[in-house]
Formats: C-alpha cells, structure tokens, sequence
C-alpha cells in the first residue's frame, strides 16, 4: 500500500522508522549524541543513504559521528 502523502510505500516507511530509532539508540549508546538530538537535513540524507546500503543501525551511527580518518 503506498502513502498517499508522500507516494512512499508503507512497508518502506516502517523499515525505515526503525532503521532510524535503533540508529538514535546505537548513537546515544555509543555517547556520540545526547537526547533530544535533532538531526539536520544532511545527516537525514545520509541516514537514507546508509538504510539503502543496508548498513546495520550500528555502524551508521559510527559513519554519522565516528573518528574519521
């Protein structure tokens, strides 16, 4: 079934949704943000991006506020 909001598909948005609240939690976890945090838009693009290259939660949250080298 697709929202017709935004023509996203709602299985889609579940999976996404949850990506994205076991991200926040790998991220307070990892002491890298604090709540309430609210991401800017470049960091939400990027939560899109690593959901589409199927990265765990977990190492989103390292490549979002990880040491970069």
């Amino acid at each position: 079934m697709v929202n017709d909001w935004n023509q996203v598909p709602r299985e889609y948005e579940r999976e996404l949704d949850t990506f994205i609240y076991a991200w926040y939690d790998a991220a307070v976890a990892r002491d890298f943000i604090r709540s309430p945090y609210d991401p800017d838009a470049a960091t939400v693009r990027r939560l899109h991006d690593y959901f589409h290259l199927n990265l765990s939660p977990a190492e989103a949250a390292e490549a979002c506020f990880g040491r970069k080298h």
